[in-house]
Formats: structure tokens, sequence, C-alpha cells
């Protein structure tokens, strides 16, 4: 069976999982991408060796991360920090914050979060902090997380960021000219951010009748206790753990040391610092917090690994099959699952939408990666920059619109883990209600950027 009509057939059988929701998706992830391995003619070991391969890479850029960061910003919320913090400031302001600057400050905070260049990273950041506040407003927790990604979509640009880099290779460009083509792009979406916290106001304020804080006692100008039913608060060690929260923002964001490590010194240095006696307590509550993020994360890796597989022929006529070129002198024996459908999917346009395909691709980024990876985009630039070169489109003038833009669909899709961490840190416990949810809502957020590229000379159609 061809690689392109087996992706169309793995795409489908797990589009049905989703939309019948009667087997866990994790099952799905593990065992369909297995068996249409299986049905194309790899060997149980070939498709092993490139599954491992998959969760070697995963986990070494991101897994490790997610892993110490979960369990990390877990304890700190643990002791009371971030309710110490939050608590402060709104019996500081009194009646003079409302719904409209908490949804200000949760995008703000986003956009400085991103400093760091990775959204699970920012997520752990600002999550914890502006959460305990959505609920003292009783403010939908959903508007947290899509508020955050829209503000990261503005931020997506900056040049040490793994995606700049990668799409920048692709175009043949410096990241650094990459990122300044891409600044324009990131602006168009502060008129959604604008947009979202009005229709997110009205809302509310339909809802409740107010814009104040709900819950009682803040309301009334009485003070709050922050830390109420919380066994583990550690008030007396606010500063010092505040200090290790800011030395470890600033070693991610300034420094730029290894995410992973700052976070296993931070969280040995909470655990011994506030729980000296029964820091293995701690450690197992905050443990938890990753074990559903890794078990999905271990799931798209194998879908993954299988859509990206590619059988190999090398020089001395050795079949060999790895995820991307082994190096030179192998040639393309069977290509991927991804690379066949991208090259099935450019050739079923009319040749007069050929120049614009990119920018329908673009205008559909939310609703294809809520079904498919977003590497599928990916592996689709050379064919975008391929096509657009023979109208006089410049390579860097294709790619710098999906920089941004794509970060609009990989935040509410169940096929990326980094939607699992921020549901997880936004309490949000049906995640497909919640990509669906988010789904419409930045649908029309990736319209509007694309409709004022278009006023703004972005893009010329």
């Amino acid at each position: 069976m061809s690689p392109t009509t087996m992706a169309f057939i793995m795409i489908i059988i797990v589009i049905a999982a989703i939309l019948w929701n009667k087997i866990p998706m994790n099952f799905i992830m593990f065992l369909v991408p297995l068996i249409c391995a299986l049905v194309m003619g790899y060997s149980i070991p070939e498709v092993s060796g490139a599954i491992l391969d998959q969760i070697s890479n995963v986990m070494k850029s991101a897994g490790y991360m997610l892993m110490f960061g979960l369990i990390f910003f877990t304890m700190l919320s643990e002791t009371g920090m971030f309710d110490i913090i939050i608590g402060a400031f709104v019996n500081l302001i009194g009646e003079k914050i409302n719904v409209v600057v908490v949804m200000v400050m949760t995008a703000v905070i986003a956009a400085v979060g991103y400093l760091t260049a990775n959204m699970s990273t920012t997520y752990l950041i600002v999550f914890p902090i502006m959460i305990p506040m959505f609920k003292r407003f009783k403010l939908d927790q959903r508007w947290a997380f899509i508020l955050a990604q829209t503000a990261l979509c503005a931020m997506c640009w900056l040049p040490w960021g793994i995606g700049v880099v990668n799409s920048a290779m692709m175009a043949g460009v410096s990241p650094e000219e990459l990122a300044t083509a891409s600044i324009p792009w990131g602006l168009t979406f502060v008129p959604g951010i604008i947009a979202e916290i009005v229709f997110f106001t009205i809302m509310h304020k339909k809802k409740y009748g107010t814009l104040g804080p709900q819950i009682e006692g803040v309301e009334a100008g009485q003070k709050a206790d922050p830390l109420a039913g919380k066994e583990n608060a550690r008030p007396k060690l606010f500063w010092i753990n505040l200090l290790i929260f800011a030395i470890a923002v600033f070693c991610l964001a300034v420094l730029k040391y290894p995410s992973y490590l700052i976070f296993i010194v931070g969280c040995i240095a909470v655990s011994m610092i506030n729980y000296p006696k029964d820091f293995g307590k701690i450690w197992n509550k905050a443990g938890m917090t990753f074990f559903n993020v890794l078990v999905m994360l271990l799931g798209i890796c194998f879908y993954l690994a299988v859509f990206n597989m590619t059988r190999f022929t090398g020089p001395d006529g050795a079949s060999v099959v790895a995820l991307g070129n082994p190096g030179e002198g192998f040639e393309v024996a069977v290509p991927s699952m991804v690379s066949s459908l991208a090259s099935f999917l450019t050739g079923i346009f009319p040749s007069f939408l050929m120049k614009n395909m990119y920018l329908i691709f673009l205008l559909l980024v939310v609703p294809i990666i809520f079904f498919v990876p977003y590497q599928v985009y990916n592996a689709m630039y050379p064919l975008f920059i391929s096509i657009g070169a023979s109208f006089g489109i410049a390579p860097i003038a294709i790619i710098a619109p999906f920089v941004c833009n794509l970060a609009a669909a990989t935040s509410n899709t169940p096929m990326n883990s980094a939607t699992y961490v921020g549901c997880s840190l936004c309490e949000v416990e049906d995640v497909k209600s919640y990509c669906i949810y988010a789904g419409v809502i930045m649908f029309f957020v990736n319209l509007l950027s694309m409709i004022l590229g278009i006023v703004f000379g972005l893009v010329h159609l």
C-alpha cells in the first residue's frame, strides 16, 4: 500500500476515534500507527527503532523540561507563593481591579514569559500566577489559555526560538532575517488580543452583571486569606521561594541555560527548603502532574514516528529506515507518509490557485492542525517555496506568515502535548471540548491576522 493511501487511512481513523469518543485517545495513538506501519511492510524492529528515536528527540527537546518544569511550578504553587502574590495584589488594588485588568495582565505576562522562546515554559510561568486570580473573579479559565496563546502568537518571531531557526533553514535565510520579516505578522495579533478581551468581557458581564471580584470578602473590602485550605503552604518562606522563582526565570530568559537543569535545581531547592522532613511526599504529589502529559507525549511520538518513517537505500544497497536522511549516499526508497501526503495535496489544486496555495493552508491552519500534527505543515514548506518561486515570490515571504500564525493552532489541538500542559495548568479537564471551543475563536483571530496582513501589504494576492 502506498504511503499516501496509508497516511489518509491513519488520519481518518484518528479523526473518527476523536469524534466517536468511545476509545481512549492514548490507545488510538499507540496502536493505530503501529498497525499502519506493519501493513506498509515495515518490520517490528524497524518501527521500534523509529519510535525510540522519536521519543529520544522529543524528550531531549521538550520532555525533560516539561517533567521537571511541571514539578517545579507545582511545588512553588503548593508553598502558596503565587497565592500570596495574587492575594496581596487583589487586596492592595481592591475595587480598582476588574476582569479587564486581569485579562490584560494574562496577555502581558504571557508575552514576557515567551522570552524563553518555549511555549510550555511560558505556560508554566503565566498560569500558576493568573489562574488563582481567574478563580477570584470567576472568569472562565479557558480564556486564560486562549489569551496567553494569542499573546504568544504575537511573540513567536523571536530569532532564538527553535521554530524560527528550523523555518529559516528551509527558507535559506538567517533566523534574524526571518524574525525581522515575521515581526509585522506578530503585530497583527495585537488587535486579536483586544477583540478577545472585549468579547470575553461582554460574556462575563452578561453572566455575572459585574466586572468586579466574585469572591466573598474581597468585594466587601475585607482582606481574604489567600492560603485558606492549603496545608502545604509555607508563608514564612515566601521571600526565599520568590527569590528561587526569580532566579529560575532569569536563568531561562536571560542566561538561556538548559531549562531542564534549571528546573531540576529549582525542584531540589524548593523541596529541601520548604519540606526538609517530608520532601518525598511533595515530590510524589508534584510528580503526578506529569503522568498524564507523559502518556500523551509518548502516544504522539508513536504517531509522529510512523508519519515520518522513510526507507533509504545506502551506497552498498542495504535498506535503512530512519526519520531523517541517515547520511551521504543514501537515497529514498520508500518516502514517508508525511512527504507523500504533502506531494499529493499540492497536486490537487488547480493552476490558478497554486500561487496562493500557501495562503489557503494558512487560512485553514487551525481546523487542519486539530486533526494532524503541525509537522505536516513544516514538511510542506519546501513545496510551498518551490511553487512560490515559479511565481517570483521570495521564500522568506512564504515562510514568514507561518512563523506566528501557526501558533494560533498548536494550542488547541489534541495532537500537541503542549495543549495538555496548558489545560492541566489551567485546570481544564475536558481537553477535547476545550480544543473545539478555542479552535473556533482562534480561527477568527487567525482570519483577522490575515486580513490585516493583506490590508497592510504583507501579502500580495
